[in-house]
């Protein structure tokens, strides 16, 4: 199997859950901000699993903290898309944001 398409869905499974994590986040808290940091903290939680991994196949110790760094940034920002999709989601449902249609 080549490299590539293994890769690139290692890379897209976890930006499309910090994105689901940030709406639902945002969705229950009704706060952009805490869709933001449940993101975060699951990117953080992701890239240490990954820097991790990548150690116990014998690769450099610097590949923890570049795992929770990237994890958690990676976090944040697709976190961030899925609370502003929420909200806008929100509004565009019941007209103004309001709930009075």
């Amino acid at each position: 199997m080549p490299e590539g398409p293994l890769l690139a869905v290692s890379v897209l499974v976890p930006l499309v859950g910090y994105a689901v994590t940030g709406f639902q986040a945002e969705r229950r808290s009704r706060r952009i901000g805490d869709g933001v940091v449940a993101s975060a903290v699951a990117g953080v939680v992701s890239g240490l699993v990954g820097g991790l991994s990548f150690v116990l196949f014998g690769k450099p110790l610097l590949n923890v903290p570049v795992g929770l760094l990237l994890g958690c940034l990676a976090g944040a920002v697709w976190g961030a898309v899925g609370a502003v999709v929420s909200v806008r989601s929100r509004k565009r449902s019941t007209g103004d944001g309001r709930g009075w249609g």
